[in-house]
């Protein structure tokens, strides 16, 4: 047993994976054996970002290099102080680093209580944005968010 894998949709043993990465190996290498911004970008790279841009009508992408990049960029990027951000309180160390460095009133709300996500709620209706961040699936307890009552 792997009690310490990211394999959330179980795409790890899945055939058409394993096939994509072993030709992926065969003409770019195992790995650049660093990020990208140290050992370039690749033809992949411009490939995916390409095909984001596509699917989402934009000229262009830029990626981050991990999840933990993107969740630190992202609420300082969007945020100012006269926003709320409203968190799970079992939000993955990346969400929380990246809810500390923005600059909007912070609201912890208790692990996937929708009662006490509501209190927040009303208790942040003075701000200008209201975020709430969460897990999709958390990955120390393997719960999954219930999106269909956040949303």
């Amino acid at each position: 047993l792997n009690f310490c894998a990211n394999n959330y949709l179980g795409l790890s043993d899945h055939p058409e994976m394993i096939a994509a990465a072993k030709h992926v190996t065969d003409t770019h290498g195992f790995g650049l054996s660093s990020v990208r911004f140290i050992c370039g970008t690749q033809n992949i790279h411009k490939q995916l970002e390409g095909v984001i841009s596509s699917f989402h009508k934009m000229d262009d992408t830029i990626l981050y290099p991990s999840c933990f990049d993107a969740n630190a960029g992202l609420f300082e990027g969007i945020l100012t102080a006269d926003d709320a951000i409203i968190s799970d309180e079992l939000n993955h160390a990346s969400i929380i680093d990246g809810v500390r460095l923005c600059k909007a009133k912070r609201f912890r709300f208790k692990h996937m209580n929708m009662a006490d996500l509501e209190e927040k709620l009303k208790e942040s209706q003075e701000q200008r944005f209201r975020v709430i961040a969460t897990d999709g699936v958390f990955s120390m307890d393997g719960d999954v968010a219930p999106l269909d009552k956040i949303c």
